[in-house]
């Protein structure tokens, strides 16, 4: 984790700017009422919580997740900075993190009603059993959307991102 959390100091400027309307379509295909409780799976440096927040209100709950402390200490910078009650940080291991690690961040019961990744499948270890984990909390009918990057030949860019992002483009 110490290459993400090194990666935090300049990943908003790195890659805000490629996926903005990717990340927009992401989050309206995620469709998250007021109430619901949202996973944020690979949370970042919060990105996504600026759409997330708002939309599932003060009722609701928007939950952060990262293994990287440094990504996370970012994010927690901007829910504090937005002023944003309703998002809790989970540092946890995707492959791992349980309902009750959930529940022990918000305070409360969990039961999810959406789950976004965005531009994390990509770079998480063992990234079938990270998504099994996240489907088995998800509620039936909650919404689970990701968005990430694939490249089935290389292109100049293909290099760029495996090598600042360290992701592998092949999945």
């Amino acid at each position: 984790m110490a290459w993400y959390d090194w990666f935090a100091s300049f990943y908003d400027a790195s890659v805000e700017g490629f996926y903005r309307d990717v990340r927009q379509a992401a989050l309206e295909q995620l469709r998250p009422d007021e109430g619901a409780t949202v996973l944020v799976l690979a949370c970042g440096t919060g990105q996504d919580f600026g759409a997330v927040a708002p939309a599932v209100g003060d009722a609701g709950r928007v939950i952060g997740l990262d293994f990287s402390p440094g990504m996370l200490k970012k994010a927690q910078k901007r829910i504090t900075k937005r002023g944003w009650d309703n998002v809790s940080l989970v540092e946890a291991d995707a492959r791992t993190v349980s309902a009750e690690q959930l529940e022990a961040a918000v305070g409360e019961p969990v039961q999810l009603d959406g789950v976004l990744i965005c531009l994390g499948m990509s770079v998480l270890p063992d990234w079938e059993q990270v998504f099994q984990q996240a489907w088995d909390m998800l509620r039936p009918g909650g919404r689970f959307v990701i968005f990430d990057v694939y490249a089935d030949s290389w292109v100049p860019q293909t290099s760029w991102v495996k090598l600042i992002a360290q992701a592998d483009m092949t999945r």
